[in-house]
């Protein structure tokens, strides 16, 4: 039998906007279970000041005037997700029987995938991926009927441009600022990994009963920012790669 335990996260491999997103998770899950019955409260005293300084440093980059490229890059995407559904919608009723039948079936792919152009830029990016990853897969001969193919095109420039903007907004800031970034992330990894050790070593102790809710909770965020950093470099591969944190 496979004991339960908090799995290991490749920390320092993700983009700022990722890794704060990805504490900011584990913060919230400690704060929901809470630290005395995490058995963690001295840990979480530490860690929470530098979770903190963390969000500070990166509001700071935040502000660099590539921050308004990111957006107007994320903002031209969310318009080609909305005409591609209008697109798609205006299929249903088209005079063209196979056309109708191919948009009933994109529209049901989009309903699964949700109001994509709402979510935040990381989980917007994974899931961008993974429709476009589907539009020219198993759905390719449905966008060819619906006569989406420029909009899936678009879309896929949109995003590789999106991705391209975000990995390099940070190269005009200053070392100051970077330097500051680095250390706070070193810090709050480190403290992270001893509360994620001691509840490790705390399950061996006590059961795994007092912390199968949280641990499995945590696990799947895990999964979540593990598969999508797998998805970036796997489409970054050939367009600019991200640079090393």
């Amino acid at each position: 039998m496979i004991m339960l335990k908090i799995k290991d996260c490749p920390l320092s491999r993700f983009q700022n906007n990722e890794h704060y997103s990805f504490q900011s998770d584990v913060n919230g899950l400690i704060i929901y279970f809470t630290a005395a019955t995490l058995l963690v409260t001295a840990e979480y005293a530490t860690y929470f000041p530098l979770f903190e300084d963390e969000g500070e440093a990166l509001n700071f980059v935040r502000k660099s005037s590539y921050s308004e490229l990111l957006s107007q890059a994320d903002i031209v995407r969310d318009n080609t997700i909305n005409g591609m559904d209008d697109a798609i919608k205006s299929g249903l009723k088209h005079f063209d029987a196979a056309v109708r039948e191919a948009s009933r079936r994109l529209k049901i792919l989009r309903d699964t995938t949700g109001d994509i152009a709402k979510k935040a830029y990381n989980k917007e990016s994974g899931d961008i991926v993974r429709l476009l990853a589907d539009l020219n897969g198993s759905y390719a001969a449905d966008v060819k009927t619906a006569k989406i193919d420029d909009w899936v095109t678009e879309l896929d420039a949109n995003q590789k441009e999106f991705v391209k903007t975000q990995n390099h907004r940070y190269d005009e800031l200053g070392e100051k600022t970077w330097l500051r970034m680095k250390q706070v992330r070193v810090e709050v990894d480190g403290v992270y990994r001893t509360i994620v050790e001691k509840i490790n070593a705390l399950i061996i102790v006590n059961g795994e009963a007092p912390y199968v809710d949280f641990v499995n909770k945590l696990n799947q965020r895990i999964d979540e920012y593990t598969n999508n950093l797998a998805i970036y470099k796997g489409r970054t591969k050939t367009t600019d790669p991200a640079p090393e944190k």
